[in-house]
């Protein structure tokens, strides 16, 4: 089975330029780093590669996903002598994930054809989780009834980091990412 990434073709992530900024504030937050893609190209569902300031992961569209994004990030936090930011990041990883599990699922293709992208970049007293889908959807941050079983995932990323938003990638989906301070 050959799994195609949520982003192959032409101008792929290692081709589109990115500059995080939040695009659902009245002051979008400057970008803590210029970033320039994750990996040369984005990875089938269960590759991954951990590096000095970059980590990223294939991942599919289940429920899965959400675990093994927990266990990577762990995995590479402890590599990256970050463990204090644990507990905060493994929550907004976890809604990251599944969010793109949720509403991200191509309606075309196979659904074994893609891929989620979920990366964690470290720069200077930055770090970010990155994820990256199909979907050319905004987020879209809701008030749930108090009864109801979802619809904080939002506001929990927003209570959690440090600062997030999310870029639409030139007809190629989107990229979805959170910040926090380190101790640098």
């Amino acid at each position: 089975m050959t799994a195609y990434p949520a982003h192959s073709g032409p101008g792929d992530l290692s081709a589109v330029p990115f500059a995080p900024r939040s695009f659902l504030r009245a002051n979008p937050a400057p970008a803590p780093w210029d970033w320039t893609g994750l990996s040369a190209a984005p990875l089938p569902v269960g590759d991954l590669f951990v590096h000095a300031a970059t980590a990223v992961q294939g991942l599919a569209f289940n429920a899965a996903s959400v675990k093994s994004a927990r266990d990577f990030t762990t995995r590479v936090l402890r590599e990256w002598e970050l463990e204090p930011l644990r507990s905060d990041t493994l929550l907004v990883v976890s809604e990251l994930v599944t969010n793109a599990c949720r509403h991200a699922v191509p309606s075309a293709g196979a659904l074994s054809d893609w891929s989620i992208q979920f990366g964690l970049v470290r720069h200077e007293s930055r770090l970010a989780c990155l994820v990256f889908d199909p979907s050319a959807e905004a987020p879209v941050r809701v008030d749930p009834d108090e009864r109801a079983e979802g619809g904080r995932g939002l506001a929990l990323i927003e209570a959690f980091s440090a600062d997030w938003g999310w870029r639409a990638l030139r007809g190629q989906g989107k990229v979805v990412w959170a910040s926090f301070e380190t101790a640098a």
